[in-house]
């Protein structure tokens, strides 16, 4: 069985590779580069996940699968993730075929096409299509549900400083609205273990309390969350539950089983690698009917129809390729994924580890982050060190304290076209300037 499991997933990932070739898809790919990455998914077939997580040879294959430009050290997967070639090429062949008649592609077709799109959504996710929405990012997605569950004045959505502001803004906008209230607690960064992190939880819940809004992970530092604890107990106290997903989906294996949240949004442009623009919604079907879309939806639409959710107006058929970044990640494999980046956060985090001056906001206990890390220096300004990485050295990372006055630092986030060569030159720099400061940096 375990064998059928090794061939049935390098099949999966050669499709993945050569799949818009035997389309006749006009490709970016080098049909060279697409040998020898079938021959090193055959070669490590049997190899686990951590295994391969260290096979340099054949991550080398995959990093060949990206348009990123090598002379720019991208760490800011976080923000945008660069897709696959392979994307690139299904992207401008849905553009290619929405202009030959548009009003059939756009108007007509979309609708029947996105269908086997929602499907491969629901299966990475472990739910039923009809519990997936398909929207433009995160936030479209998770503001369909913070501004059309049903709340009255009084009602309160406990939350945490550290979730995303733009979730956070629109849960201000009905505290000022409609007199919800907004309760907000604090994470430590880093927390000590999962117990802290879900007493925090525990002890913020109260009778008013109707709605949990948390990230899984935090956006800000990568720590993940006891997620389906949290949920356990909010459940028993009638309270339910979104997580908000962004930094998930594609980052680490993840099925809704694993959270039990009755609501989740993720932008897919980031970890899976998707189109820019291209987002999910899930909603537990029995909770459909009761939120309002974001959008006013057709009259004729069925309330408990997931799709009351996707009627924002003209769409692009660019989002069918969200089929393709999910056929290459399933071919990579989401196990392999979680591993790789894992590594890779341990290859920078344990070698600036080693420098007095240096201090983490992310744990990196077994379970509590993979490849989100946030570092900060000691007494060097983070909006500083962000805009020094870029221009002198065009690394770019994401500074923390742009969004948060808790704590400041840089987040750190490499993804598959990452190499260790580029993780290495992040951390001379840093070495660098912990040692001598900006004013002397090289």
């Amino acid at each position: 069985m375990q064998g059928e499991k090794l061939a049935m997933r390098r099949r999966t990932f050669l499709r993945a590779v050569s799949g818009t070739v035997a389309a006749g898809v006009p490709v970016l790919f080098d049909p060279d580069a697409i040998r020898r990455l079938q021959a090193a998914t055959r070669r490590t077939a049997t190899l686990t996940p951590e295994e391969v997580a260290e096979d340099e040879s054949f991550w080398r294959e995959v990093q060949q699968s990206f348009a990123v430009s090598r002379h720019i050290t991208y760490l800011n997967t976080s923000s945008a993730s660069s897709s696959p070639r392979v994307v690139l090429d299904a992207v401008v062949h849905q553009i290619w075929e929405q202009e030959k008649a548009p009003s059939n592609s756009l108007y007509t077709n979309l609708a029947v096409q996105v269908e086997p799109v929602r499907a491969s959504l629901a299966k990475m996710f472990g739910c039923e299509a009809e519990e997936i929405a398909i929207t433009r990012n995160a936030t479209d997605a998770l503001d369909t549900v913070l501004l059309g569950l049903p709340l009255n004045r009084g009602d309160e959505v406990l939350t945490t400083t550290q979730d995303y502001w733009a979730m956070l803004d629109a849960l201000e906008q009905r505290r000022q609205r409609e007199g919800i209230v907004v309760k907000k607690i604090t994470i430590p960064t880093p927390p000590r273990g999962m117990d802290d992190l879900v007493q925090a939880f525990v002890q913020g819940m109260s009778p008013a309390t109707k709605l949990i809004l948390l990230s899984n992970p935090v956006n800000l530092t990568g720590q993940f969350l006891p997620v389906k604890q949290i949920c356990d107990i909010a459940h028993t106290r009638g309270i339910e539950v979104i997580v908000d997903g962004a930094q998930a989906v594609g980052h680490v294996a993840l099925k809704q089983a694993d959270l039990g949240c009755d609501y989740f949004g993720a932008s897919l442009h980031k970890w899976v690698m998707a189109p820019k623009g291209t987002g999910m919604l899930y909603v537990k079907r029995d909770k459909i009917a009761k939120v309002w879309p974001l959008f006013p939806a057709p009259s004729s639409r069925k309330t408990d129809d997931i799709r009351k959710f996707e009627a924002l107006g003209l769409q692009s058929t660019v989002m069918l390729a969200i089929a393709d970044a999910l056929t290459f990640g399933n071919g990579v494999g989401a196990e392999r994924t979680e591993a790789r980046l894992c590594f890779l956060t341990r290859r920078w985090v344990e070698r600036l580890g080693e420098l007095p001056n240096v201090r983490f906001h992310t744990s990196f206990s077994p379970g509590m982050s993979c490849g989100i890390a946030t570092v900060d220096v000691a007494k060097i300004d983070s909006y500083a060190l962000t805009d020094y990485l870029w221009k002198r050295h065009q690394i770019v990372v994401f500074n923390v304290a742009r969004r948060t006055s808790e704590f400041q630092g840089i987040r750190i986030s490499p993804h598959l076209h990452t190499t260790l060569d580029e993780l290495d030159r992040f951390c001379d720099v840093i070495e660098h300037v912990a040692k001598n400061g900006l004013s002397n940096g090289a």
